[in-house]
């Protein structure tokens, strides 16, 4: 899998205010909102940016509340106006010497109010699990347990009819993932819940993984879904459902018998098929950034790439430097 199906002709636009790295993404009325990260340094980032690419030429970037933790390892789920997000680490500092730690937080994001509402915690704390809309149910999906390295394999759901109905309501528990992981991608597709890749362990050691894991709230059950063709984690900000595909673009890869490193690849499945296609190429390897499509263009922003770095002989870690980069290309046409 080297050649792509379809050759991308990128356009870079103006860049984004902040540079970000694990941010957290969503669209919303055609409109591209982009939450936390980690800023320049790795440090835990509060900001909240949208993008409206029909407001001018190249698209206006405008800033909105900021969150109430500064976070990552989150992902975006639609409520019935603007989003949810819950769990993460919080409060990273790296030039301080501070870790981030990981919480149980959960929180509504009004854009007309521009307000963050808290609702009911998660029942543990957790990181890099997936948080995704079925119907009228939010679910919370494996992740980091509180020590950032056990993976946990529980399923927790949320009523949002409840939510609306009381201002409150209760995390139920649905069946397990059947291989705990983090930094896992996941997304609605064909009446049902994809878990797509991730990673086992985080701070002892990071093993992607090429498992794809389907379920079913009918029946409350999981079954196997097509493999990715190599381990892959860090695209949870990059991965959607769009006109019956799957997309899932950048993040971390690991052959076989390969290292860990970072990916240029944009993979997408279709309904009915049994194996990934390499899709587009991005310019360069990139691990994390925001991606969506709106209006039938596939936008790509943020990220970290090993390529901007302060200089220096210092760790790469301390010489880090988000991106800010904003990519745009036309979807593909297909025969």
């Amino acid at each position: 899998m080297n050649k792509p199906a379809f050759e991308a002709n990128w356009e870079r636009l103006a860049d984004m205010p902040i540079g970000k790295w694990e941010p957290a993404s969503i669209v919303l009325d055609d409109k591209l909102y982009v939450l936390g990260g980690y800023e320049s340094g790795i440090r835990s980032g509060k900001n909240l940016h949208v993008f409206d690419p029909a407001a001018a030429v190249g698209g206006v970037w405008t800033k909105l509340q900021d969150l109430p933790s500064s976070i990552t390892h989150v992902n975006l789920a639609p409520g019935d106006t603007g989003f949810w997000f819950a769990g993460g680490m919080k409060d990273m500092d790296r030039p301080k010497e501070i870790k981030d730690h990981i919480i149980a937080e959960f929180w509504h994001f009004d854009p007309e109010l521009d307000r963050y509402t808290a609702g009911p915690i998660l029942p543990g704390r957790r990181a890099g699990g997936g948080l995704v809309r079925f119907g009228d149910n939010l679910h919370y999906i494996s992740g980091l347990m509180e020590d950032r390295d056990t993976d946990s394999p529980d399923h927790w759901v949320f009523d949002l009819a409840s939510w609306r109905k009381t201002g409150g309501g209760m995390w139920k528990n649905l069946a397990p993932l059947p291989l705990a992981r983090n930094q896992l991608m996941v997304t609605v597709f064909d009446e049902k819940i994809y878990v797509i890749g991730g990673q086992l362990n985080h701070d002892s050691q990071q093993l992607d993984q090429p498992n794809v894991d389907i379920y079913d709230p009918i029946t409350d059950s999981w079954s196997a879904g097509p493999s990715l063709p190599y381990g892959h984690s860090h695209s949870e900000g990059a991965t959607f459902t769009h006109d019956n595909r799957i997309w899932m673009v950048g993040g971390h890869t690991t052959r076989d018998g390969g290292t860990k490193g970072l990916c240029e690849n944009i993979l997408s499945l279709g309904k009915g098929e049994d194996e990934w296609e390499l899709t587009y190429k991005l310019p360069r390897k990139l691990s994390s950034p925001a991606a969506k499509v709106v209006h039938g263009r596939l936008y790509v922003a943020g990220g970290f790439d090993f390529v901007r770095m302060k200089s220096g002989n210092a760790y790469w870690a301390d010489r880090q430097l988000s991106s800010a980069e904003v990519l745009v290309t036309d979807l593909p046409v297909r025969g």
